[in-house]
């Protein structure tokens, strides 16, 4: 997946924290922490992941490429954190800032490619291995229900063959059996530590960067 250094290290510190017991309790913190920065109850009262909160710390210009502080916020609250810890400073030490740029703006308007190494690196250290059945479930259900006309897209972004697709069209009449199908078909095929970021930028491809933002605050999700 092509990811910046920023990006690359935001999403794992908040799939880690989706991973942790502690999720609830460290988002809790960080809110009340926040609070005054966000400035508004009512979009406080509705942030119920930690990628929420630092999607709505981005707006707000308190978390960028420049400032990776609320990162180590969350980072420094998790169990096991030394590694994360360590690519932050890393980051700090060799990040060359950018000057005024919000963030989110940046987000929704640019992808930067990384080399193949780093990208490999991206998706095997992330904690997927222990993803919850009900997560999982979820994932699956967001896509089947959301992706309508655009499963065809979606497939090809996901290299499945032109004759599993055709079938798959024939042998079934509803669009969201279409998507349950497809997805069946790339599960089996999937890389089992890489599954999940090959298909946020499939459906990235295929013109639903939407759902692929779903996902990911599933991801975060301590479910």
């Amino acid at each position: 997946m092509t990811l910046t250094d920023y990006s690359h290290l935001k999403q794992q510190i908040i799939l880690s924290a989706g991973q942790s017991d502690k999720h609830s309790q460290i988002l809790g913190v960080l809110k009340e922490y926040y609070k005054d920065e966000i400035d508004s109850p009512r979009r406080l009262e509705n942030i119920n992941t930690i990628g929420e909160l630092m999607r709505v710390l981005e707006i707000r210009d308190i978390l960028s490429e420049d400032n990776v502080m609320p990162l180590k916020e969350v980072a420094s609250r998790l169990l096991n954190n030394r590694e994360l810890l360590r690519k932050i400073d890393n980051y700090e030490s060799t990040h060359v800032p950018r000057g005024n740029i919000n963030q989110y703006v940046v987000d929704q308007h640019h992808n930067h490619s990384t080399s193949k190494n780093e990208t490999i690196e991206t998706m095997n250290s992330n904690p997927l291995g222990t993803m919850s059945k009900r997560k999982k479930e979820r994932i699956l259900e967001t896509i089947t229900e959301e992706i309508g006309i655009f499963w065809r897209d979606l497939a090809r972004n996901l290299k499945i063959r032109e004759c599993v697709i055709d079938e798959i069209d024939f042998n079934n009449k509803n669009l969201s059996t279409k998507a349950a199908k497809l997805l069946e078909a790339y599960e089996h095929k999937a890389d089992p530590q890489r599954w999940f970021f090959v298909l946020c930028e499939a459906l990235e491809k295929a013109r639903r960067k939407d759902i692929s933002r779903s996902l990911q605050d599933i991801i975060s999700m301590n479910i």
